[in-house]
């Protein structure tokens, strides 16, 4: 393999040049990167990255050593450990053992060499010593989850005795009396709590119950043993491996019914037949563990508290199945939107529950206003999703008031959230829906990219970063569209949506409220301030002229040109972009607060209409759609939810990771539609008046001040305000 000696040669450059581009750090011009790159791809040439790693003597490696990597409790351990580290630039290395002392030493020798700044492990030895004695590191970076070995000093698991205890107690609800209970060696502590925890809540009982604890090796053999005699009325295992293998083993070695088999299970639903799954959140527990590691890694703080995980528990368990006969229907009027499509999917099990069918009627933006607007002649509608920017305004006119029930289920969202999304005048007339705000994602990949920045430093003198004001982001946009940079990497820095007023309103008011701005004045009458108004109508006019423009109604065009790969930089709400995690360029996007960091607030809410008659019909739904479980599903499928319970699934978090970004940005955004006296205006046609204003500047129809003078006059007006 060619040294870094022959690519300086090659290449006419210094040995220092060719190691600052392979490693992707230091001052080099974009001619050097190009001719280094050039003479390395020719060679061959690849860094061994371990190489690098221990001459660098680098400490963002972790080590982690787990029996297998099929089971659930370690597959999503992992999975969970992995992509938390690397968000952070850390790598993970991952050994197997297959439950063998032997193995696991070996690679504890290989380990040692690594230098790694912590060690996490599924031990099958005895006594951590043989960790603390051989590894270089601070104990309390060496973390055994799972099985508590003797001298361990941190320790990692979810609670097994707790989940014992409630499988135990569903077993007496069902009043099983022969019970089979199927776990991993009781050598390793959670097998041990876990079995010890069943049989001490099931002994004052009078039943039989039959243990089998077996190697992962083994166990498939020993689920025939279950059947080898009478039968049980139920078995328990401690993991869905075992679960299968008895369901396996009754298929192929018993002529009786399958007993019930009750395991633990990860924290994603998903059904089986005969199996009732008490879920563990591994995820949770692998995120917790690798967040301890970057927390003694950075704050140089260590402890050895126990992390302990969440249980979940039973899911869907304790609703009934409804009446299909019952003839019932509710009808929901809504946008289309991925939260829509989420709600269509899950409507038969809301059916299945309640036996009411679920009728959607899916209109856009622009007709469920002229809907609201003429309430009288839609009566037939039940529900309906208010955009928030009209709550205020439709509220009163439109819905009625939850009932006590329906409050109950506010306080699943934070207080910030309902004050916008719920109350009007301080009613509550809604939950919230599909809440968002604006936000910034951008093309991570090419963002990082060494030779991109290096462009970029060179035509500007300064750092690439994501922008964090408006004359940035125009910045940033014009360098990577073709038309001013011949050498950018995509056709265009960003887009602008402009067939539609309200739109435009949305992409010129983000700019204006960046620049300090409001519409509510001082002696409650609504205006742009001039000088504000003008930088800001400066601004989008300048972008405008180096983005992409598409003439559509909607932001559907632009989010598919992002996930296309065509633009760098997007600015939408996110309620709308869920769909790109489900796409290939996922992994290369990063997001951000809007530039000025005045995202405008978005979504809507579920509000009652003021004619809907069908009170336990609606109680039913908001029950469901509420519930802690379903909206897990609506995120899982795209849909936007801000309740705390989504939060905690890793599931969740990894593919939709900007929805704890907006959690911990507290949903701090703007959407002026109440004046501080509490009375209401129309947002959605002073929105409408001030996107026609920044069209008339578009088409060259009036001056930047002859518009800002138009819009003024226009929301002088009273026609729009309740007064």
């Amino acid at each position: 393999m060619p040294t870094i000696k022959d690519i300086a040669k090659a290449a006419g450059v210094s040995h220092g040049t060719v190691s600052n581009v392979l490693n992707g750090r230091g001052n080099v011009s974009l001619e050097k990167i190009n001719l280094v790159e050039e003479a390395a791809r020719k060679m061959g040439y690849q860094i061994h990255a371990r190489a690098k790693s221990l001459r660098e003597g680098s400490t963002t490696t972790v080590s982690l050593i787990l029996p297998n990597i099929s089971s659930d409790s370690y597959n999503k351990l992992y999975i969970a450990i992995h992509s938390t580290l690397l968000r952070v630039g850390y790598t993970t290395n991952l050994y197997l053992t297959q439950d063998q002392k032997e193995n696991e030493q070996a690679l504890l020798q290989e380990i040692a060499a690594n230098r790694d700044c912590a060690v996490i492990t599924v031990s099958c030895l005895d006594d951590a010593m043989e960790y603390y004695d051989l590894l270089g590191i601070p104990r309390e970076n060496i973390i055994f989850v799972y099985r508590k070995l003797q001298n361990t000093m941190k320790f990692a698991s979810f609670d097994a005795d707790a989940s014992g205890r409630a499988i135990a107690q569903k077993i007496k609800e069902k009043a099983h009396r022969k019970i089979g209970i199927f776990t991993d060696l009781l050598r390793y502590s959670c097998d041990r709590d876990f079995r010890n925890a069943i049989m001490e809540e099931l002994s004052p009982q009078d039943l039989r119950i039959h243990t089998i604890a077996a190697a992962q090796s083994t166990a498939y053999n020993h689920a025939f043993d279950f059947f080898a005699g009478d039968g049980f009325d139920c078995i328990v295992t401690s993991d869905l491996e075992r679960a299968r293998y008895i369901k396996n083993a009754h298929f192929l070695g018993s002529t009786g019914q399958c007993p019930e088999i009750y395991s633990l299970a990860d924290s994603e639903f998903l059904t089986e037949d005969f199996i009732h799954k008490y879920h563990i959140n591994y995820q949770w527990l692998g995120k917790e563990i690798a967040e301890t590691i970057l927390r003694h890694e950075t704050t140089d703080q260590r402890d050895g508290a126990p992390i302990i995980g969440l249980n979940r528990g039973f899911m869907f368990e304790d609703q009934a199945l409804g009446h299909p006969t019952a003839n019932k229907t509710l009808n929901i009027l809504t946008i289309p939107s991925p939260t829509t499509d989420a709600l269509k999917k899950l409507a038969p099990h809301f059916k299945k529950t309640t036996g009411i069918d679920l009728r959607l009627a899916v209109y856009s933006f622009e007709e469920i206003y002229d809907i609201l607007s003429d309430i009288d002649n839609h009566k037939h509608y039940d529900i309906i999703r208010v955009d928030m920017a009209g709550l205020s305004w439709f509220a009163g006119r439109t819905l009625k008031p939850l009932s006590p029930e329906m409050r109950e289920l506010l306080r699943n969202y934070p207080p910030q959230l309902i004050d916008r999304y719920a109350y009007v005048n301080e009613i509550p007339y809604a939950v919230p829906f599909d809440p968002s705000i604006q936000m910034l994602f951008y093309r991570k990949d090419i963002f990082e990219d060494t030779k991109v920045r290096r462009m970029f430093y060179e035509q500007y003198k300064a750092e690439l970063r994501t922008p964090s004001d408006f004359e940035a982001f125009n910045r940033v946009s014009a360098f990577f569209s073709r038309a001013s940079n011949p050498e950018s990497p995509l056709s265009h820095g960003s887009c602008v949506t402009t067939g539609n007023s309200e739109i435009i309103a949305s992409e010129f008011l983000v700019r204006y409220y960046a620049e300090g701005g409001h519409l509510i004045q001082e002696d409650n009458k609504l205006a742009l301030f001039k000088e504000i108004a003008i930088n800001a109508f400066h601004s989008y006019i300048d972008h405008l002229s180096i983005a992409k423009n598409l003439p559509a109604k909607w932001w559907d065009e632009s989010i598919s040109l992002f996930e296309d790969g065509q633009i760098a930089m997007l600015i939408v709400y996110m309620n709308l972009f869920s769909n790109i995690a489900h796409s290939e360029i996922s992994p290369l996007v990063g997001f951000a607060e809007v530039p000025g960091q005045q995202p405008l607030l978005g979504g809507g809410s579920l509000g009652v209409s003021k004619y809907c008659r069908k009170d336990d019909e609606v109680s039913a739904f908001f029950r469901w759609f509420y519930d802690h479980e379903i909206a897990e599903q609506v995120t899982l499928l795209g849909g936007a939810s801000v309740n705390d319970f989504i939060y905690s699934n890793q599931n969740v978090m990894d593919q939709y990771p900007w929805l704890k970004f907006a959690k911990d940005l507290e949903y701090r955004g703007v959407r002026e539609s109440a004046f501080p006296t509490g009375h209401n205006f129309n947002l959605r046609k002073v929105e409408k008046i001030i996107g026609l204003g920044v069209k008339n500047v578009m088409n060259q129809m009036m001056s930047i001040e002859e518009a800002i003078d138009y819009i003024n006059a226009r929301l002088s007006e009273k026609e729009f305000l309740a007064l």
